[in-house]
Order: structure tokens, then sequence, then C-alpha cells
């Protein structure tokens, strides 16, 4: 049997209209962290929209913040996300 393991990771999304106020993550990070980045259109960081990192396993974890409480000042603007997992596993996100 093969198992491939990759200790580091970052995943971009394609950029997406935000639609919501609050991000939700369902990822397995017990073993390691998991942290997101709210980026424009261009990829460019948002300020104060940098998580915390995520050390849990969690169906529904919210991200908290840099310098934000959540993602009101973004509804309606086009982001991407940016997940960096150093020995996570993210399995789905949502907006809501």
């Amino acid at each position: 049997m093969l198992r491939l393991v990759i200790p580091s990771l970052t995943v971009l999304t394609r950029p997406f209209r935000l639609l919501g106020e609050r991000l939700e993550i369902n990822a397995d990070a017990s073993g390691g962290r998991l942290a997101v980045e709210i980026l424009d259109a261009a990829g460019q960081s948002l300020k104060g929209h940098v998580s915390r990192p995520i050390r849990a396993d969690s169906l529904r974890t919210v991200p908290q913040w840099s310098g934000a409480e959540d993602l009101s000042k973004l509804r309606g603007r086009t982001v991407r996300l940016r997940f960096t997992l150093e020995n996570a596993k993210l399995y789905a996100f949502q907006v809501r």
C-alpha cells in the first residue's frame, strides 16, 4: 500500500462574490494547523482578513480574523480564499 503524505499545502480558490458574513470550515487540523486568508480578485491580501491558526477537528469552524469580527464589510465584493494547511485536511467550506 502506498500512502502519499503532503505536510504543507496551499489551496487558492477561484474568485467568487462574497454573499455572506461568516466563513465556516470543515477541516481536521488536530495534528497540525490550518489558516485562511481573504484576497481580492487580483490575489492581493485584504488587510485584517488573515485568520488565526486553527488546530482542531471541526465540521463548522469559524475563523477568528486578525483585524475584523466578521466578513460583513466585504459583502458583495469579489474575493478569493487562500488556505494554508500543515498536516491538516480541508474537506469543505461555506459562506453564510
